[in-house]
């Protein structure tokens, strides 16, 4: 088996985690390290110790401490797995950086199994509209910029222009040299979104992101990709906003005869682009039912009210309500912070990828 070893980080104390980037920016070089850098975006309600317990209780182990920066090391059958990983506090955001493997094979997938599996965490999802504007805003600031590699989805029966076939679902693998004139051809003709693009930009940088908040950082200016990471946490904070807003509570009622209790629910609202329709359900509803099971699906028409209570492959309870511009997501128990970002996602995948949170 090959050895690899994590690039090395001397024994000093970061104060923050924007001190650690601002460290690699100044001193990561990827020609004295083996395989790319990959960086791991993803984003957690726990505290500093907590989130270290959950590490240590997935398998992970502390090598070294380095203030704001944590070395751990994970040992399994196949090898072990080291990398550095930072937590914001105050927005959520967790990253973690390694170069032990340039793709998401295996060792790469125990960061990815522990933000998955963990009920407190998430991996980091870029919109698919907000993948798009990384794009327009890399090909506007530098003319010389390749794109050599792309995927890209159309949602069925999206609201983003299309001028073939508007009313189907689509997905787009490319591989050219002229992958950025590409990109732009197909998401005009066929009304497409990237979810993942290669860019190379000769004699600057050379890197892959996708919609899951996996970075690959092969040479370069890898303060550019900061740039874009930087996105992630300031998105970051309205979604812990819009989480921290919902909540659940079982109220004491008395009256002169007995004692009650009454369930309180305060929803997240996802505010949509994209006007949902009485003549949508049918697809909302088979859409929903691949990953919920659906009880009590109820649409009206008219000014559309839909309502259905849902449960999750892991039985997580919770109670959607809708009108033509809001989804709405009340929780039957106390709000499970994965269980929240999964049906996000899910809303921004396969209803509306312009989806907003409301806080």
């Amino acid at each position: 088996m090959e050895k690899v070893e994590l690039f090395l980080i001397p024994d000093i104390t970061f104060s923050d985690p924007p001190k650690f980037r601002e460290y690699l920016i100044e001193n990561y070089n990827p020609a004295q390290v083996v395989h790319d850098l990959t960086i791991i975006v993803g984003i957690t309600k726990y505290d500093k110790n907590d989130f270290l317990k959950a590490l240590q209780s997935f398998g992970f182990t502390i090598v070294r401490n380095l203030g704001s920066v944590r070395h751990i090391k994970f040992n399994s059958d196949g090898g072990p797995l080291e990398c550095y990983v930072t937590h914001d506090t105050d927005t959520g955001v967790v990253i973690f950086y390694t170069n032990y493997r340039k793709t998401r094979e295996e060792e790469i997938p125990k960061i990815r199994d522990f933000l998955g599996s963990d009920p407190n965490t998430y991996y980091f999802f870029f919109k698919p509209i907000l993948m798009k504007e990384i794009a327009e805003e890399l090909m506007d600031r530098y003319e010389n910029l390749e794109i050599t590699e792309f995927t890209a989805r159309r949602l069925p029966n999206s609201r983003f222009e299309s001028q073939i076939r508007p009313i189907y679902e689509r997905t787009i693998s490319y591989w050219g040299s002229d992958g950025r004139e590409a990109l732009q051809e197909l998401g005009y003709q066929y009304g497409v979104l990237p979810s993942r693009f290669v860019v190379n930009i000769p004699e600057t940088i050379k890197f892959k992101v996708d919609d899951e908040g996996l970075f690959t950082f092969a040479v370069g200016d890898i303060n550019i990709l900061f740039e874009i990471l930087e996105k992630a946490v300031n998105e970051s904070s309205k979604t812990m906003d819009a989480y921290n807003g919902s909540s659940f509570k079982v109220l004491p009622v008395k009256t002169a005869r007995r004692s009650f209790n009454i369930p309180s629910s305060t929803p997240v609202s996802i505010q949509l682009q994209e006007r949902i329709e009485f003549h949508d359900m049918k697809e909302f509803k088979n859409k929903l039912n691949k990953g919920y099971t659906i009880v009590d699906f109820i649409a009206k028409e008219g000014s559309l009210f839909l309502s259905s209570d849902v449960v999750s492959k892991s039985g997580f309870q919770f109670r959607i309500k809708a009108d033509e511009n809001h989804i709405r997501m009340f929780p039957a128990d106390e709000m499970i912070f994965s269980e929240f970002m999964q049906f996000y996602e899910f809303i921004l995948q396969s209803i509306d990828p312009r989806a907003e949170l409301v806080v």
